[in-house]
């Protein structure tokens, strides 16, 4: 004979079925949700990206799908992004924007024309380097990235010159990308092209070299009007001395 199942058991089970299956579109909701808000988070903060560079520049940019980086608890972090004008999609430039605020922001827009004005001006200085070695020793591969930072990265605009500014002690850094042979000439050889910069009134300087052992990275360096730096230094930091 089977036995009836009673009306308070049958409740019961159907009570937590409805509380398993609330469970279950929880647990897929709650995500999609989450999702969809910080979708809408990363397109408020790129279109309000482009909105202050349009604004800036009077010219078309786009911006890259920005990220949230250095937040944490209790830090609200920045949004940062990679942008480039539409009529020239090579020159990119980093852009950051405060997370609360994405139209509150600061570019590399002006850094990026200097950096291929530096370039040029670069090419001919390891030229004439190249042509006063004597020994065919040069360079693999070299390059600028000028970074403008403090008061003067918000205070130039498209008028603003290169020559006037690269002699700055605050808010300039002409970053040296050089790649060469790690020989015993390489840190004089460098040290050649820094003594041409200097004689152009460039002073502020990051040397970014590869060092002699892959395996302790890249060599980097930086030089002012206070800290000259030495031929020694450098070598040192190729051959990551001490390390």
């Amino acid at each position: 004979m089977v036995k009836k199942v009673s009306k308070t058991k049958r409740c019961k089970v159907d009570k937590l079925l409805m509380v398993f299956c609330g469970l279950v579109i929880l647990i897929i909701v709650i995500p999609i949700v989450l999702h969809v808000k910080n979708e809408n988070k990363i397109s408020n903060a790129q279109n309000g990206m482009s909105e202050y560079l349009k604004n800036k520049y009077k010219e078309d940019f786009k911006v890259e799908r920005p990220e949230h980086k250095h937040g944490g608890f209790g830090v609200n972090g920045i949004w940062m992004s990679q942008a480039y004008l539409v009529s020239n999609p090579k020159l990119k430039f980093d852009i950051d924007c405060s997370y609360l605020n994405p139209s509150d922001c600061s570019d590399q827009y002006i850094a990026a024309i200097w950096s291929v004005q530096a370039s040029k001006e670069l090419e001919a200085i390891v030229k004439e380097v190249n042509a006063s070695s004597g020994n065919g020793y040069k360079a693999d591969s070299e390059r600028v990235e000028i970074i403008l930072s403090g008061d003067l990265v918000d205070s130039v605009n498209k008028q603003s010159k290169y020559e006037d500014n690269k002699t700055k002690d605050k808010g300039f850094l002409y970053r040296l990308i050089i790649d060469a042979p790690n020989d015993s000439q390489k840190a004089s050889y460098i040290f050649k092209i820094v003594e041409k910069l200097r004689e152009e009134g460039i002073y502020s300087i990051k040397i970014d070299t590869n060092s002699k052992n892959r395996s302790t990275g890249r060599c980097t360096i930086f030089l002012d009007k206070k800290d000259l730096g030495s031929e020694k230094d450098l070598n040192d930091c190729i051959n990551k001395i001490g390390e």
